[in-house]
């Protein structure tokens, strides 16, 4: 933190890894192989796959951008 350097394992890669690890499980749920669109964060072609991807928030905890 005193240097400010990036270190050596930072919150992007670790995000990445988290998508992976959220899209394996989803397609363990479906049981079918899915397509995923890094850019727009979501899966191809497959609605209900894409329907794991959020919740709804509980009321009071909404994130609004």
């Amino acid at each position: 933190m005193k240097s400010r350097k990036q270190p050596i394992s930072d919150v992007w890669s670790h995000n990445r890894m988290l998508e992976i690890c959220h899209l394996s499980n989803i397609a363990m749920r479906v049981g079918r192989e899915l397509k995923w669109d890094p850019v727009k964060r979501e899966i191809v072609g497959d609605a209900q796959a894409n329907a794991f991807l959020s919740r709804e928030s509980r009321k009071g905890f909404e994130i609004t951008l």
